[in-house]
C-alpha cells in the first residue's frame, strides 16, 4: 500500500511548545549547543506574563474557526524549572487562563523536565500542571538519575490526587542502551507510560552524525512500533516483540531515523490513498517537501531565548514556502493584526512543505494533493477562511512508501 494523505484521528488539541530558554542542569553529548547551556539568563516573571497574554490571544484567535477547541500548551527548555520564577509564572498562566479563556476553549498545561528536581519542586509541579513528560537521559550522573527515578515514582503515587498524569521518554542512548532497556522494564513493572526515543532524529543533524546504532539496537526500537501499531488495526499476529537479549553486536553503525518516526504524543494517524487506509502512530516516510500541510492549525512554537515565534519548533515552515520566524514574541500584536486579518476575509493561506525531513509535526493532517487535503482539513477547521484563498502550487504529487 502507498499512501498520499495523512490525517489526525486522536490527540485533535492545538500542540503548543514553549521553550523557556536554554538554561540547562545537563549537558548531554547529543544535545545542541542552541537548545542548552548553563549561562544565559533567566526570563523574568514580567516578561513571561507578557508573553503569555500574546500566546492566549494568538490561540484565542485560532480558536474561533477549529472544530475541535482544545488546547495542549507544553513548557520545555533547557530545563525551565532551574528557572526561580518558573512556579510563579505557573501560577499566574493558570488564573489568567482560568479567568478569561476557560470559557471558549480547553487547555491543559502540562510540562517537559528532565525531572532532575527535588522533592518539592515535584510537589509545585503537580499543583500547578495536568501533566509531565519526563525525559530520561543515561548519560548524567547515578545521582541525578536516581533522583529522577524519586520523581517519576513521585509523580506516579502522588499524581492522581492533583488529577495530574505522566509519560516518560526513554532517550535511548546506544553506549547505555541495556540501561534504558532496563529502565523500560521499571516503568512497564510500575504501570508508567513511557515511550522509547530514538536520539538523533534529524538526518544530516551532528547529533544523527555522532549518535550511531546497531542493527540490533534498530531492529529493537523498530518493533515496539511494528508491535503497537499490529494492536491498533487488529491485526492477527503473534505481538510478543521478536526482540534479541543478547548484546548488541558491534557491527555497521547507523542512524535513528532511517528507521522513521514515531508520532511524540503517541497520536493515531490515518494514512490513505485511493480508498484504502491505515491507523498508525509510526511513519517510516518522512520526505513531505511539497505537500499541503496544517501545521500552523495544530502548533505553535515560542521560543523565549530569541524572543521568536514559529509555527513549528522543528519544520518552522512559513506561509511563502520558506522557514524561519513569523515573528518576535515582543511584536506579537502585528502577528495577530495579520491572522485575523486573513481570517475574516478569508485569504488564510496553506503551507506548503519546505522541508526535505519531517520530524515532529508529522502528524498534522497532510496531503500530496489540494482536493484530499481540503476533505481532510474542512473536519477540522471552518472552510470559510480559504474562500478567497489563491492556489499556491500544481496540483500534482507521486504517492510515496507505506511502512509494512
Amino acid at each position: 500500500m502507498s499512501f498520499d494523505t495523512i490525517d489526525l484521528l486522536t490527540g485533535k488539541n492545538f500542540q503548543v511548545t514553549w521553550d523557556l530558554g536554554r538554561r540547562c542542569n545537563y549537558d548531554c553529548s547529543y544535545c545542541p549547543a542552541h537548545r542548552h547551556d548553563n549561562f544565559s539568563t533567566h526570563a523574568t516573571l514580567d516578561e513571561l506574563k507578557a508573553n503569555t497574554n500574546f500566546l492566549f490571544e494568538y490561540m484565542d484567535t485560532y480558536m474561533l474557526y477549529r472544530e475541535h477547541k482544545h488546547a495542549a500548551i507544553s513548557f520545555t527548555g533547557g530545563e525551565p524549572t532551574v528557572n526561580p520564577n518558573f512556579i510563579p509564572f505557573a501560577k499566574y498562566l493558570k488564573e489568567e487562563y482560568e479567568k478569561n479563556y476557560a470559557d471558549r476553549w480547553g487547555a491543559v498545561f502540562s510540562l517537559t523536565t528532565n525531572g532532575a528536581m527535588s522533592e518539592k519542586m515535584g510537589k509545585a509541579v503537580m499543583e500547578n500542571f495536568r501533566h509531565a513528560t519526563v525525559s530520561y537521559h543515561s548519560e548524567s550522573d547515578p545521582k541525578l538519575k536516581q533522583q529522577v527515578k524519586d520523581r517519576i515514582l513521585q509523580f506516579r503515587n502522588d499524581g492522581p490526587a492533583h488529577e495530574f498524569t505522566l509519560n516518560v521518554n526513554v532517550m535511548f542512548h546506544a553506549a547505555y542502551f541495556d540501561e534504558c532497556k532496563e529502565l523500560c522494564d521499571f516503568l512497564h513493572d510500575n504501570d508508567i507510560k513511557y515511550v522509547p526515543r530514538i536520539i538523533g532524529e534529524e538526518p544530516g543533524s551532528a547529533s544523527a552524525m555522532a549518535h550511531q546504532y546497531t542493527d540490533d539496537q534498530l531492529d529493537y526500537m523498530k518493533n515496539y512500533w511494528k508491535y503497537k501499531n499490529a494492536s491498533l488495526n487488529n491485526d492477527k499476529i503473534d505481538t510478543t516483540p521478536k526482540v534479541k537479549k543478547d548484546k548488541p553486536k558491534d557491527d555497521v553503525k547507523k542512524a535513528g531515523y532511517e528507521i522513521g518516526r514515531p508520532c511524540c504524543g503517541q497520536r493515531e494517524m490515518c494514512l490513505s490513498a485511493n480508498g484504502d487506509s491505515r491507523k498508525s502512530t509510526f511513519v517510516d516516510f518522512r520526505d513531505f517537501k511539497g505537500w499541503h500541510c496544517s501545521v500552523n492549525w495544530f502548533f505553535l512554537h515560542l521560543e523565549q531565548q530569541t524572543d521568536s515565534v514559529f509555527h513549528h519548533q522543528t519544520c518552522q515552515a512559513k506561509f511563502d514556502q520558506t522557514r524561519g520566524s513569523i515573528g518576535k514574541i515582543s511584536e506579537g500584536y502585528k502577528i495577530i493584526a495579520d491572522l485575523k486579518q486573513k481570517l475574516e476575509t478569508g485569504t488564510m493561506p496553506t503551507i506548503i512543505c519546505p522541508k526535505q525531513t519531517c520530524s515532529c509535526g508529522l502528524c498534522a493532517p497532510k496531503s500530496a494533493y489540494k482536493e484530499n487535503f481540503q476533505d481532510v482539513l474542512y473536519s477540522h477547521v471552518d472552510k470559510a477562511v480559504f474562500e478567497n484563498s489563491v492556489d499556491q502550487i500544481p496540483n500534482t504529487k507521486p504517492t510515496v512508501p507505506i511502512f509494512d
